[in-house]
């Protein structure tokens, strides 16, 4: 019989061990991982110092960034990227102005004389004024003018100078007016104006008719 003949053994890979169906990753050597660690920690801190030069070198101008067309959409994203240093060069200098102010002002408030920093006697009192927000009632209106006063009759215009009382008739009065005499009796009309309303004891009533006010005449002693 012919036996087969014997090929070369490959070395096998060794077996990792299982425990309750979780397999086991089997330890690298000694330095295996913390060599591969310090690599990836390397090569991370280079190139972040890459990009920190270029950012500078950008920013300072170092590095001219070539011009690239945009659309319309994209314009205004260009032109922020330019003025960008600009603007911040703007933000440096109003910093620098900003922390200069109050130096500067300090140096004025020392240059000024003791005197300027002094009240004047004239406007001390004012300091300490005394306000009040009162505010005054406006003044009464004016009073109403008075009433016009009543109209008056004239004073009476006759006199009287006699009187005669004929038997079973009326008496008759003599009056005088200027350089006439009428002679009257109760009811007469005297020149349109006057009535002649009684004639008892001592009075002579007359009225004036425009205003009908009464005017009494004393007859006392008329015969």
């Amino acid at each position: 019989m012919s036996t087969a003949p014997k090929l070369p053994s490959v070395p096998t890979a060794p077996t990792v061990p299982t425990v309750a169906g979780v397999r086991l990753t089997p330890r690298l050597g000694p330095g295996g991982a913390g060599r591969s660690a310090s690599r990836r920690r390397a090569a991370l801190g280079v190139a972040l110092l890459v990009v920190a030069v270029l950012a500078v070198l950008v920013a300072t101008g170092g590095i001219r960034v070539p011009k690239i067309r945009l659309s319309r959409a994209g314009s205004t994203t260009a032109v922020s990227a330019r003025q960008a240093p600009s603007r911040a060069a703007t933000a440096e200098v109003e910093i620098a102005r900003a922390q200069a102010q109050p130096a500067a002002a300090a140096r004025a408030s020392e240059a000024r004389p003791a005197s300027d920093r002094v009240v004047a006697s004239t406007h001390a009192a004012a300091l300490f004024a005394q306000h009040s927000w009162y505010v005054a009632p406006p003044p009464p209106p004016p009073a109403a003018p008075p009433p016009p006063p009543e109209p008056t009759a004239p004073p009476f215009p006759y006199t009287l100078v006699g009187s005669y009382a004929p038997e079973g008739d009326a008496p008759v009065f003599f009056l005088a007016r200027g350089d006439r005499v009428i002679d009257a009796r109760v009811g007469d009309k005297l020149d349109g104006v006057y009535q002649f309303e009684s004639a008892g004891g001592d009075q002579l009533v007359f009225v004036y008719l425009p205003l009908n006010i009464r005017q009494n005449l004393a007859a006392k002693g008329a015969r």
